[in-house]
């Protein structure tokens, strides 16, 4: 079931975005700085970076390490779709300094509980994450604004801003920190940090009931030039879990990480 009690803050979140958007798109247009060769923002061929990359994610949940995986990377548009590493994304309408989009997150991190008490596994299987969102790349940096409902076995929703800064280095390395925060209703937190009585039979950890959870983060994306048009891209992100989850006898610490390591070709 939808969590309905998360449906006002929804609408709020994106009335909130639409009306800051919107209210600016006669500034924005003009002293926004669009590539020449792609005046609408739709190109009519790939720009952008296209490799693979080594993901790797701690979860801290249950007995469970480091998550490690091999995977295409891309960051990149095509006319109207986009992926930006784990989300892939379809414009719809121009809204200030990019497009009111239909969004989706990919995420591979399976949700395996096993247990620290008697090592019995319980799996709470894949976030299913679709919504609407924009990708705003401001003079003054980057911003994400997503709100998302999860089609998985939670039903519940997330919210997320995120803000990249550019720093150039030396020798045309670039330096993109991060600081962002996520929200996570209390379906959904509930599902999968949750234990319902038949999983804490299973596992041996007590019965637990999550609410929703307000939850910072902060990383940094490291793009260095290689040869040419390829780059290394080395990206770090720390998530620090709020008060409504980080006592939830699944976790072994209040954090989770994630990194990656990508190689990925630069398309003009």
């Amino acid at each position: 079931m939808v969590d309905w009690t998360m449906i006002p803050t929804l609408k709020k979140f994106i009335n909130f975005v639409l009306l800051c958007f919107v209210s600016s798109l006669p500034v924005v247009y003009a002293a926004s700085g669009q590539d020449l060769d792609i005046p609408n923002g739709l190109p009519d061929r790939i720009v952008g970076d296209i490799g693979a990359a080594v993901y790797s994610t701690n979860l801290n949940i249950g007995s469970y390490g480091t998550q490690s995986m091999v995977l295409p990377y891309g960051f990149f548009d095509y006319q109207r779709f986009a992926m930006r590493i784990d989300q892939l994304a379809f414009k719809t309408a121009p809204i200030g300094f990019g497009f009111l989009e239909i969004v989706g997150k990919v995420d591979p991190d399976s949700y395996k509980v096993k247990s620290t008490i008697n090592s019995q596994t319980i799996n709470k299987g894949y976030q299913v994450p679709i919504g609407l969102g924009t990708f705003q790349d401001t003079p003054i940096g980057a911003f994400f604004i997503n709100a998302y409902h999860d089609f998985g076995k939670s039903k519940g929703n997330l919210l997320e801003l995120n803000y990249f800064g550019e720093i150039e280095l030396v020798n045309k390395v670039t330096l993109y920190p991060q600081v962002g925060i996520e929200h996570q209703s209390s379906s959904f937190t509930s599902y999968y940090y949750g234990v319902t009585p038949e999983q804490a039979q299973i596992t041996g950890y007590s019965t637990y009931s999550a609410s929703s959870s307000n939850n910072p983060l902060a990383g940094f994306l490291l793009e260095i030039p290689v040869v040419e048009d390829w780059y290394l891209n080395v990206y770090g992100k720390r998530k620090w879990l709020g008060s409504g989850v980080n006592s939830s006898p699944v976790l072994t610490r209040s954090f989770q990480d994630a990194m990656y390591m990508a190689l990925a070709y630069r398309f003009k």
